[in-house]
């Protein structure tokens, strides 16, 4: 006998390689699936595509800005419509996480929404970053890119 209820549902998910990079202008952020078609996805198990070279430029900049001498995890989500967030992590003081002091932590995922990426922002010097204001490669602004398989990554970034 099959009995249905005993099969895993609801997973939601990433499942094509995303290739998130700067987008057309530097503030920006873009897909550039290496498949060269997107980005397929998985919400509540219903499958969804997320066109290549999509960008970021409808989503508005964070209301807060990453201060200066830390490091932040931001997360890179879209929904069934194709409508895409970025959400910010806890930023956290470069000099204790280089000491082991405290980790970097991926914020939670938005509800109705896929996380299908992410992005490491690391600020030197006096420099500061707002998401969709701030360019990916401003001077002494790091920026480095994750994409996710199936779900978002389980622990910290410990350095």
């Amino acid at each position: 006998m099959n009995d249905t209820h005993e099969i895993p549902r609801g997973f939601t998910g990433c499942l094509t390689k995303a290739g998130l990079a700067i987008g057309s202008t530097p503030a920006e952020l873009a897909v550039v699936a290496p498949n060269g078609a997107g980005v397929d996805f998985v919400i509540n198990g219903i499958c969804y595509h997320l066109a290549d070279d999509a960008s970021t430029d409808s989503i508005p900049a964070a209301t807060t800005a990453q201060a200066a001498l830390t490091q932040c995890l931001y997360l890179f989500q879209v929904n069934a419509g194709g409508t895409m967030l970025v959400t910010k992590g806890t930023e956290q003081l470069t000099t204790d996480i280089n000491a082991g002091k405290t980790a970097l932590y991926w914020p939670a995922p938005t509800a109705a929404y896929c996380p299908i990426a992410g992005y490491r922002v690391a600020l030197v010097g006096a420099a500061t970053y707002t998401s969709g204001t701030t360019d990916h490669d401003a001077t002494n602004v790091t920026t480095t890119y994750y994409d996710f398989a199936g779900g978002m990554p389980t622990g910290p970034i410990i350095a």
